[in-house]
């Protein structure tokens, strides 16, 4: 049987209002809850099965793996950006997607009758509160406050299986980060690779110290060859050319480096040292949940012997079966790490 446009957005449409049944017969919460925001501001949440605006592009896989994909009304994502997250939760194509925190209003917001919304700032939050829209900050800089934020989350969403899943992917985080501690202590800071993570390639931009990348290249073994701080800084190919970095990574968007790049004559580049970041759900050197998978990736790449029993592969799909209840086959595995979307 065959579907028209229509008729399968009018499909997905049903399939929504069945979720959105579903989770509103599950065992939430009665009572209101305080759930303290990563900026420190407080807010009350009465409605255990508020529907969903997740304004940060980095949220939203978090809040698809603690279960509250169905909940979720409207998206800051799009399938163009990020084709797995609407792969492994279909239902998102029945959300306003594309939703950008800097133009979503309260009047939006209200109209489409949003009761929790995550984005990014302490300041968006804080003017939607004003209009009474119970609003989270949700943004991290640090791993301690990846999972701070995720517990957050987790108690804003108000379900056991988002709960649960905090504490499992907190557990898995501790794990890998005690893993990685524990080989890499003997390093000398000479056996540290001095790491380059370039976020853009036009215009030149690179995440410096003070940042979450900045935390994975350290925990993965290596020191970040950047001596600023802060993510996507403009630099100059000369200034890269003084830190001759040993190694360089290049966020998955960045695109492709053109022939006649300057960047081409780094000795990182020459050397075959210079890697494109890989891909899932979200960008995983970046600030969503497949951070536990980068941290595994960047270690065994930087150092392929101390971590010579790690796969990547069964670390890839035990991730996606846990987390996001998503089964990937073999080439859906090769695709993500080589950063590429999934098979039309």
């Amino acid at each position: 049987m065959t579907f028209s446009r229509s008729q399968h957005a009018g499909l997905l449409r049903c399939v929504a209002a069945l979720a959105a049944s579903l989770v509103l017969g599950t065992s939430w919460p009665a009572h209101a809850r305080l759930v303290t925001d990563m900026s420190g501001a407080t807010v009350e949440i009465k409605n255990s099965a508020a529907p969903i605006a997740d304004l940060w592009f980095a949220h939203n896989e978090i809040s698809v793996m603690l279960g509250a994909a169905p909940r979720i009304r409207i998206t800051a994502e799009n399938p163009a950006d990020n084709p797995w997250l609407f792969k492994i939760a279909p239902i998102l194509y029945t959300a306003h997607i594309g939703i950008k925190p800097d133009t979503a209003s309260a009047e939006y917001l209200l109209a489409n009758r949003i009761g929790l919304v995550f984005v990014p700032t302490a300041s968006k939050a804080e003017e939607l509160r004003r209009s009474g829209i119970n609003a989270l900050a949700a943004e991290y800089m640090t791993m301690p406050d990846m999972l701070t934020s995720l517990d957050m989350s987790a108690e804003a969403i108000g379900t056991t299986e988002a709960h649960n899943t905090a504490k499992r992917y907190r557990q898995e985080m501790e794990r890998v980060l005690e893993l990685l501690k524990f080989r890499t202590a003997q390093l000398h800071p000479s056996e540290r690779p001095r790491v380059l993570h370039i976020a853009r390639l036009s215009p030149l931009q690179i995440d410096g110290s003070k940042t979450l990348i900045d935390a994975w290249i350290q925990a993965a073994g290596g020191t970040n060859a950047a001596t600023v701080a802060g993510n996507h800084r403009p630099v100059s190919f000369e200034q890269i050319a003084v830190w001759n970095p040993d190694v360089v990574i290049v966020d998955a968007s960045a695109g492709d480096l053109p022939e006649s790049s300057p960047l081409r004559t780094l000795n990182a580049f020459k050397q075959q040292k210079w890697w494109t970041n890989p891909k899932g759900v979200f960008a995983w050197d970046r600030y969503g949940c497949e951070e536990l998978l980068q941290l595994q990736w960047a270690a065994k790449k930087l150092h392929p012997t101390l971590f010579a029993d790690l796969d990547m592969q069964i670390a890839v799909r035990n991730f996606y079966n846990i987390f996001f209840r998503h089964h990937l086959s073999d080439d859906d595995i090769a695709r993500i790490l080589a950063a590429q979307p999934p098979a039309p």
